[in-house]
């Protein structure tokens, strides 16, 4: 098939798995594997509701008499329709396939032009949402959390205690859940890896998750999370449920589109899609103040 056949099959191709890849670069972030999703939302300010229930024990009796409560915590998430749009060269996306496709041929696999030139744009597109959940969450737990007020930056001598000074400063009501965590950039997670194994409280095996790694004696786990240049030592500690996050995905707004533009002699690219994070109560939240 000729390359121009190729490249004319991309409107064919995306038309078909539009939102099964902007789903993908939404969806498939670090930051959303551990909060609270809530989808369907447009673009603005809108109050999510937050479920939660208290429970109370009485003497069992023959009557009917409630004595647990339903409460219902609203939190305002402020949704952002986001784009990204550009044309490209042909000849250019030749050379990044051709690229793609010699790599590939070493382990006998070959992947359809179509396909590796969507999962590039899926791929960068999930790396800027990622950059940007983390940036807003940082902003809003510095906001309204608590500091530890560390005075430099964490190193592989210092890392053990910047991060149990995080968990010792969360507010004691949270202790006891199973989403405490502690975030922070590869920078300090690999200063924190390092530092477990020369204390001996970390073994590695073949299974070990390169993203996380579980804090000895604290319940918590450290998450490692790819943040902007401005953020590199910044730690933030906390119930990680109590991160919301909001997309859109219901409707046909939220798509990747690709297209070649026979008046142009360009491919062209175009991405929506809605995004938004809040969080519960920041109060409950450490940071360390860098």
């Amino acid at each position: 098939m000729s390359y121009i056949n190729l490249i004319g099959n991309l409107g064919q191709y995306t038309d078909e798995m539009s939102f099964e890849a902007i789903s993908n670069a939404v969806l498939q972030t670090q930051l959303m594997e551990y909060a609270t999703l809530r989808s369907g939302l447009r673009a603005g300010t809108t109050a999510v509701n937050i479920l939660d229930v208290d429970i109370a024990a009485q003497a069992r009796n023959c009557s009917w008499s409630d004595n647990a409560t339903v409460d219902f915590t609203q939190v305002d998430i402020v949704m952002n329709e986001l784009e990204s749009k550009q044309s490209l060269c042909p000849s250019s996306l030749r050379e990044y396939y051709l690229a793609e496709k010699l790599s590939a041929s070493a382990h006998a696999e070959e992947t359809p032009f179509e396909e590796v030139i969507v999962n590039l744009y899926t791929e960068k597109i999930k790396n800027h949402n990622e950059k940007l959940l983390a940036t807003d969450l940082i902003a809003k737990v510095v906001a309204g959390g608590t500091t530890t007020s560390q005075a430099a930056a964490s190193d592989a001598d210092t890392i053990l205690a910047d991060v149990y000074a995080l968990v010792d400063a969360i507010d004691p009501a949270y202790a006891g859940r199973e989403d405490l965590m502690v975030f922070m950039s590869p920078t300090n997670f690999n200063f924190l890896r390092r530092a477990l194994v020369s204390a001996n409280l970390y073994h590695f095996s073949p299974s070990d998750n390169n993203n996380v790694l579980e804090i000895p004696g604290t319940g918590f786990k450290a998450i490692k999370l790819t943040v902007d240049a401005g953020n590199i030592a910044t730690m933030i500690a906390g119930p990680a449920k109590d991160i919301v996050v909001g997309v859109g995905l219901e409707d046909d707004f939220d798509q990747l589109k690709m297209w070649y533009s026979q008046d142009n002699d360009q491919v062209r690219v175009m991405a929506a899609w809605r995004l938004g994070l809040a969080v519960v109560n920041a109060s409950a939240w450490s940071f360390n103040g860098l």
